[in-house]
């Protein structure tokens, strides 16, 4: 297999735009929302990779430095078409939240922000947290599933996931920091 020849059946630069550019579009809620909509895309929806390919994907992004969701997001796209598809999938993820933040960032900075704007953003900054716990949520099944049916392995994974959920909790609240 060459870096150019993913293994799964090709799959159409217009597909690859307009659902990477849908996520992009509608990915609120950062990176757990990201992988979970990619995630219902690519193994749930349209079987293009499987569970354990994705999930390795997951792992792969998440050692490198940088956004991992964008990285996802691209590797998921080059397994579907190679590096063209690579390409097409990382500009279609990526240009509908720049804008976006462009135009929020004019907004923001502008003299007088409406006030309807800082109410709306106060709103989203609220929902951020209930849209990444349902992510996760949905991501909790298929890791488990993987983790196998032996005890030892089991009890490893609730660990894993009992200290990430007290790694999540209290990190940002400055109970580190004196």
């Amino acid at each position: 297999m060459t870096i150019d020849s993913p293994l799964t059946p090709q799959v159409s630069l217009r597909t690859i735009a307009r659902e990477w550019g849908r996520i992009g579009c509608i990915g609120f809620g950062g990176p757990p929302a990201h992988i979970a909509l990619l995630r219902r895309l690519c193994v749930e929806r349209r079987a293009w990779l499987t569970e354990a390919e994705f999930e390795d994907g997951i792992a792969a992004t998440n050692l490198l430095p940088g956004p991992a969701s964008t990285q996802l997001a691209i590797f998921c796209a080059w397994r579907l078409r190679g590096r063209v598809g690579a390409l097409d999938g990382g500009v279609c993820f990526i240009v509908p939240g720049l804008a976006l933040i462009l135009g929020l960032a004019a907004l923001f900075l502008a003299s007088s922000t409406p006030l309807w704007i800082k109410g709306a953003a106060a709103g989203a900054g609220a929902a951020v947290a209930a849209v990444a716990v349902q992510a996760a949520a949905g991501l909790i099944p298929a890791s488990r599933k993987r983790a196998g049916t032996e005890r030892a392995a089991r009890l490893r994974w609730t660990a894993y996931l009992v200290l990430g959920g007290i790694a999540a909790s209290v990190t940002g609240r400055g109970w580190c920091s004196s």
